[in-house]
């Protein structure tokens, strides 16, 4: 007896040791486990290239909810020790589990250096073409040069699980919603093969704007939701249930125009602690520490009501932003690098 519980120990540790995805459970080792795939919590990658194969290598969406991570703004080109402390930092404080990029660096091989950090980190990806808010075609370069990167770096696969073609692309009316699903099929055809989704990350309202955009919603693999109630004309404090409600409905919306059939993540979410970049369009709209508090605490308690009212094994969702340098009052960290408030959000429910 205690030499089977002895052999059976070392055989786990051992595969530990190798970087298989292992999670004990009684007297076995499970390899499907959601412990023993990424971006678990507790799940290291191994040293190297992953010999798994991909679909084997990422957690099912059906086993995760609640916090996945943070925006992380990239337009000034962070150099690849910012990212790898940033991103480390993501992972072992807060228990991220992703990050959401936000914004572009055009350097060339760019995401190289946030794949190597964030696989390092033990942290997924949710990789974005930037389309920029002048209506010029910088995008197209963008768009290419992510594929290439897809293609051609054998991290990628196992670090990006998602493209978002545009971050507001129906609302800033970039593209119409045809040549938008158009493009969404198009990167779908080149990454897909690699195990990559595609998506658009956009608000409820976005898809309304331009008329009918169902062929959007038809060619998206996943819905990745902007929630901003801040901006709402009845806002009020982030605590209050008009926040909720404005919440809860455009989720409902999502849900009942997708047939139920795609996992919903909230891509941008939060509230601010100041109104120094954008104003809100409520007199009644409280820009503070406490309010952005009271938001982040009514996403966390909400993750059950949230998952019973989705597909998919419930909401997902990343926080708006990761510090306040990269975009003042968003973020979850001051100018300091100090949070503003406690900051332990709940990765399952």
């Amino acid at each position: 007896m205690v030499l089977s519980s002895i052999l059976f120990a070392t055989a786990a540790l051992a595969a530990v040791s190798l970087g298989t995805p292992v999670a004990i459970v009684g007297n076995q080792v499970n390899t499907t486990a959601a412990s023993g795939c990424f971006p678990a919590i507790g799940f290291t990658p191994p040293s190297g290239t992953p010999t798994t194969p991909v679909a084997s290598w990422w957690c099912n969406e059906q086993d995760e909810q609640g916090f996945y991570g943070f925006s992380y703004a990239v337009n000034d080109c962070p150099s690849a020790t910012q990212i790898a402390k940033d991103f480390t930092r993501m992972r072992k404080d807060f228990n991220a589990r992703y990050v959401r990029i936000y914004a572009a660096c055009d350097t060339s091989g760019f995401y190289d250096r946030i794949i190597t950090a964030a696989y390092n980190a033990g942290i997924g990806v949710y990789a974005v073409i930037w389309f920029g808010f002048d209506g010029t075609n910088e995008w197209m370069g963008r768009r290419d040069a992510l594929i290439n990167t897809v293609k051609n770096n054998p991290l990628a696969r196992y670090v990006i699980r998602s493209i978002d073609v545009g971050s507001e692309p129906l609302y800033d009316w970039v593209l119409s919603p045809k040549d938008l699903a158009a493009q969404v099929t198009n990167v779908k055809n080149q990454v897909g093969t690699y195990g990559v989704k595609v998506s658009i990350s956009e608000m409820q309202y976005g898809y309304t704007v331009q008329g009918d955009s169902k062929a959007v919603l038809n060619a998206i693999d996943a819905v990745h939701a902007h929630q901003i109630p801040f901006f709402d004309g009845d806002a009020k404090d982030g605590g209050n249930a008009n926040a909720w409600n404005s919440v809860s409905k455009s989720t409902s919306w999502f849900v009942s125009n997708t047939a139920s059939s795609k996992k919903i993540i909230f891509t941008q979410t939060g509230w601010p602690s100041n109104s120094n970049i954008w104003k809100p369009n409520s007199a009644s709209a409280v820009a503070s520490v406490a309010s952005e508090q009271a938001f982040f605490n009514l996403l966390d308690t909400r993750c059950a009501d949230l998952k019973a009212m989705t597909p998919k094994g419930g909401v997902g969702w990343f926080w708006q932003i990761w510090s306040d340098p990269q975009l003042d009052g968003w973020g979850a960290l001051d100018w300091n690098g100090n949070p503003k408030f406690k900051f332990a959000p709940k990765t399952s429910c």
